[in-house]
């Protein structure tokens, strides 16, 4: 079954303009940004990589957050998804916060852990999205349990919670996809298969299957590490179940290849120009790699508005310190969420000679 999510690569070659753009020196808007509408959780997983930023509990002002989406459309932000430090369904005004980027043209997404889900939320929700991500990384309740560090109940609840989105769906005809992630961490590994049939069976889009990637500030880091053994099984394991599920089966090997490997493919950070973070103190990073670090952050959507943050001088600035002084490898995460952009702006920029001869 072919995979047109293409989620284990990147979609630059779909904005061709905006790399031009970039190519000739021109500051351009993000095509992406990820926001933090909460710093807090109602789960507590073991592999979470901003834990540290789970302090003092913080909840964007939506009246300003709207404002600011709203902004954003106009200057040529094309989408965002909520995600970040906390939960996001967590915050009271998320539904308000989903519909008002929707209707000023940003395409929405989510990333949650579902518990709190149900089908009147679904019901508001859903009309908005263009997809939606449950991070599960389980298939049984004990090992959810483990993982994401409460109540073997919560399994049910959450698996409830993804029926009730696809029933929504299915019954209001939403163009939304629906899909599960299954980050793979030494507790989790012996119940893929278990999640295979699991969310199969359900009927979920796609399940994708990715790797742990150890954030440099994250608490909890557990030093865990692939075997070649250990990812042939996996892989397997997979390949043995493909054409056999209505679900798409999704197996990051690009990225687990590389960080298993250590590889990068990169040798400078190129890819800042392209997306944003809003975290929860309304802070507009360039990488949410480096949170709270003064060199990635460029605004404030409480004192600028996004004229200001996305064509002014501090993200100029972070952009070309990103690319001619971060030192990659060393200061980066691992297998960063930006990798494959990185890898192919790389490639474009080292131009060889007698480029007409195609």
């Amino acid at each position: 079954m072919s995979n047109n999510f293409h989620i284990d690569g990147h979609k630059l070659y779909w904005h061709l303009d905006k790399v031009a753009a970039w190519q000739t020196g021109e500051l351009i808007p993000p095509v992406y940004v990820e926001i933090s509408p909460v710093s807090f959780c109602n789960h507590n997983c073991i592999f979470c990589g901003l834990d540290f930023a789970q302090g003092e509990p913080l909840s964007l002002n939506a009246d300003i957050l709207c404002y600011r989406l709203q902004e954003m459309a106009s200057l040529g932000v094309k989408s965002i998804m909520l995600a970040g430090e906390g939960e996001p369904l967590l915050h009271k005004d998320i539904v308000r916060i989903v519909s008002t980027a929707k209707n000023a043209g940003i395409d929405v997404s989510i990333t949650t852990n579902g518990t709190l889900g149900n089908c009147e939320l679904w019901s508001e929700l859903l009309p908005h999205l263009s997809w939606l991500r449950f991070s599960m990384d389980a298939g049984s309740a004990d090992v959810h349990s483990k993982v994401h560090r409460v109540d073997e109940r919560m399994f049910e609840k959450t698996t409830d919670s993804i029926r009730a989105a696809l029933g929504v769906r299915k019954n209001n005809g939403y163009d939304v996809t629906i899909g599960v992630q299954y980050l793979m961490i030494q507790q989790n590994l012996h119940d893929i298969e278990n999640a295979i049939q699991l969310y199969d069976s359900i009927g979920v889009d796609y399940l994708s299957i990715k790797p742990y990637s150890e954030h440099p500030q994250m608490l909890n880091k557990s030093g865990f590490v692939y075997s070649q053994e250990m990812l042939r099984k996996v892989e397997s394991l997979i390949e043995s179940y493909r054409g056999n599920t209505s679900t798409q089966l999704i197996y990051r090997k690009v990225a687990t290849e590389n960080y298993a490997g250590g590889n990068i493919g990169f040798t400078a950070c190129r890819a800042l120009p392209f997306w944003g973070y809003i975290s929860s103190k309304g802070d507009f990073h360039t990488c949410s790699v480096f949170l709270n670090d003064k060199r990635f952050v460029v605004g404030n959507i409480y004192n600028d508005d996004m004229k200001q943050i996305l064509f002014g001088e501090r993200r100029k600035e972070s952009i070309k310190y990103g690319c001619n002084d971060l030192k990659v490898g060393y200061e980066c995460r691992l297998n960063c969420r930006m990798a494959r952009i990185n890898e192919f702006l790389e490639f474009i920029s080292n131009k060889p000679q007698h480029v007409n001869f195609i």
